[in-house]
């Protein structure tokens, strides 16, 4: 009964509503014009009408003029001979019109004039009232017809063009303007509107338009952490009945373009929520202050429409750690943080409200920020693996026209460490060259083409090789692709091209048959050998090294770096790490490296040189063994120019490979009297000193 009686008097309530909407016919209901979006246009027009009005009105205030003006003392004389016709006085402009006769020639009978000829005059008013009264009594003598206009509409608009009229335009403007500024966004508003929110709000109902996640793939541990999000904001007093708190902050870490910020979409339109999205330098300005109060703004908004989700992009620019580096920080980028700190600590967990970050440099943000209650949650959204960079793909190709032979798994196992961005710019590029090639749908020439030109850019077809250039190329590529198989790397050789791409002459396009997380020291100095497996070639055959290894050295130099100094695998600098992995740019990690002494940085310099001189002995003897295969390998590469899988694989299988040794253990055994465990403490420069 109880129930009954509640829904009656819900009904009740609800009644009146209803009922106006009934007497409302449907042809009456008329769409709701935004009247505020025509206030200032009509002002502005107005302002400008007023302005028209205002200018006509002061031509017409000027005295008017007809006929020849004459003297005083010629109207004097007019009169006294009865030459004055007519005469009109005009007060407000002190001027007056007569008409007089030039010559009056005989009188009729009717005492008229014959052949007589008259004219039109004017004269200003005297300076004083008693002479102008004089005047009009002489005038009067005269016989002449005198009428004496006062003009009082004059006044009326006098007032109006000295008085009304300007602050009636200066109104139009002032209110204009005003408009302008603290009103609708753009223009003058962004530049004067400091403090106001610059974030973008968008809500897009499930099913229209609206990203969830089933447009997401390959984060299935990030959808999982982020289902509760979901939940929380769909129903936040589900949380609270159980006593439970939903994380207020959640921070997506991952590489650039791994999809963080389309995480973030989803997630809002998974709940069907307002989605705030907001860059973290769009808090920062040159005025101090200003940065503070639009995160006071932006969280503001967000609890008038709560439920809803704030997404910070780029949150580093904002969050960065406070005091860090050697200017010791910035006041203002400070002040925002400290603003953020603060309100993210204010809002309830009932308000259902989820702050959301994303950043790929979590090294440098601000502790205060990562700490339970605000940021508590940190989601890692990684490069895909096989599985996953197959699904995104198969994501990015629904709705487009797919070949029969466009095989997607081939093309994710071709571009391990791509991530989603860079799979989307590929069937993107695969797209756009189909149509380049007129095709009814994408091929697989087409994915082969587009993963060529996202690896080594386009083919430079302009640009003709000489026979030496050929040759010189193809050694190189060979080196590299021989070297790669001799080492054991477990790399699909995909294709031998000698035809230019972007900045490189030629190129060896492999893939990794398996997505590595760690990786052993021994593969690292495999790596090593097949990067310098083509300098290594050009060095044995034409007996000198060209300008196209600097990509490959730069590579191998940076490789050799992380082994020495960041990962501790060699024995004389030990087990320790002098470079930190990630943030170099920061005041603290410079005075880091400032506390390592010359030794040891000068052992890490020749530590470095070892790995690549010794690597580029391991691909000069691998050359050297396997001499045939390279010059058949280079003799059909310089008559075809691009050589795929199942064209080279023959060749490849004849490589003899070579067992691998750790040169550097090797080294410390060969050269020192002392047992391995001593050796490897040894911190003088002279253990492990190559002879």
């Amino acid at each position: 009964m109880p129930k009954v009686l509640s829904k009656m008097t819900g009904s009740l309530k609800r009644a009146p509503g209803r009922m106006k909407e009934m007497k409302k016919p449907k042809w009456l209901r008329l769409p709701k014009v935004k009247f505020k979006l025509l206030i200032g246009p009509g002002l502005l027009a107005l302002a400008i009408s007023l302005m028209i009005v205002w200018f006509s009105l002061i031509g017409s205030l000027k005295p008017a003029t007809f006929g020849s003006e004459v003297s005083l003392n010629r109207l004097d004389r007019l009169s006294s001979t009865h030459s004055i016709i007519s005469a009109r006085f005009l007060d407000e402009d002190a001027t007056i019109f007569f008409t007089a006769f030039t010559q009056k020639g005989g009188t009729n009978p009717d005492g008229s004039y014959r052949n007589a000829r008259y004219g039109n005059y004017f004269a200003r008013y005297p300076k004083s009232d008693s002479s102008t009264a004089q005047i009009i009594d002489e005038v009067k003598s005269s016989g002449a017809d005198v009428t004496i206009d006062p003009q009082a509409d004059k006044g009326t608009k006098r007032f109006m063009v000295q008085f009304l009229l300007p602050l009636l335009i200066l109104a139009a403007l002032f209110s204009f303007f005003f408009l302008l500024i603290t009103g609708q966004s753009g223009g003058a508003s962004e530049f004067f509107a400091f403090s106001k929110m610059l974030a973008k709000v968008t809500r897009r109902k499930k099913g229209k338009g609206a990203i969830t996640f089933a447009d997401v793939a390959a984060v299935d541990e990030g959808v999982a952490e982020l289902q509760e999000a979901v939940d929380y904001l769909q129903d936040p007093t589900k949380f609270k009945l159980l006593g439970a708190k939903a994380p207020k902050g959640i921070l997506l870490v991952g590489p650039p373009g791994t999809g963080k910020t389309l995480l973030a979409k989803a997630t809002a339109g998974e709940a069907n929520v307002p989605f705030f999205s907001m860059a973290g330098s769009e808090f920062v300005e040159a005025l101090v202050g200003v940065g503070a109060a639009r995160v006071r703004d932006l969280f503001r908004n967000a609890r008038k429409n709560a439920p809803c989700l704030i997404f910070i992009d780029e949150l580093d620019a904002a969050g960065r750690q406070r005091g860090a580096g050697v200017g010791q920080g910035n006041d203002e980028r400070e002040q925002t943080l400290n603003q953020m700190l603060a309100e993210m600590d204010g809002f309830d967990v009932s308000a259902g409200v989820v702050v959301m970050g994303a950043t790929n440099r979590p090294d440098i943000l601000d502790p205060a920020l990562l700490r339970p209650g605000r940021f508590d949650r940190q989601v890692v959204i990684d490069a895909p693996d096989v599985e996953g960079r197959h699904q995104i793909l198969q994501i990015h190709t629904r709705g487009r026209p797919m070949a029969e032979d466009a095989d997607l798994l081939t093309i994710a196992k071709q571009t391990p460490g791509f991530t989603g961005a860079e799979l989307a710019n590929i069937i993107n590029e695969a797209a756009l060259l189909a149509v380049r090639r007129e095709h009814t749908g994408i091929d697989a020439n087409d994915l082969d083409e587009a993963v060529e030109r996202t690896l080594a850019g386009p083919e430079r077809k302009g640009h003709l090789l000489t026979m030496q250039e050929r040759l010189l190329v193809a050694y190189h590529e060979a080196g590299h692709a021989i070297t790669a198989r001799a080492v054991g790397q477990q790399v699909g050789i995909m294709k031998l091209s000698i035809v230019a791409r972007g900045r490189q002459l030629g190129h060896a396009t492999v893939y990794q048959q398996a997505d590595k997380l760690v990786v052993l020291k021994h593969e690292c100095e495999s790596e090593l050998t097949t990067i310098m497996g083509g300098l290594a070639a050009e060095n044995m055959i034409f007996g000198e090294i060209s300008t196209g290894n600097a990509g490959d050295l730069e590579r191998a130099t940076e490789l050799a770096r992380k082994m020495v100094a960041t990962w501790g695998m060699t024995h004389e600098v030990g087990r320790v790490t002098i470079q930190k992995a990630g943030a170099q740019y920061l005041g603290r990690d410079a005075a880091a490296m400032m506390s390592i002494s010359q030794t040891v940085m000068e052992s890490v310099d020749r530590e470095m040189r070892d790995f690549i001189e010794e690597a580029e002995h391991r691909a000069e003897k691998i050359i050297r063994a396997n001499r045939q295969v390279m010059e058949d390998i280079v003799k059909i590469l310089v008559e075809k120019e691009t050589l795929n899988h199942e064209q080279v694989e023959p060749y490849l299988s004849r490589v003899k490979t070579i067992d691998q040794v750790s040169p550097q253990e090797a080294r410390v055994l060969r050269t020192s009297t002392k047992p391995l465990a001593s050796a490897t403490r040894g911190t003088n420069g002279k253990n492990g000193k190559r002879k």
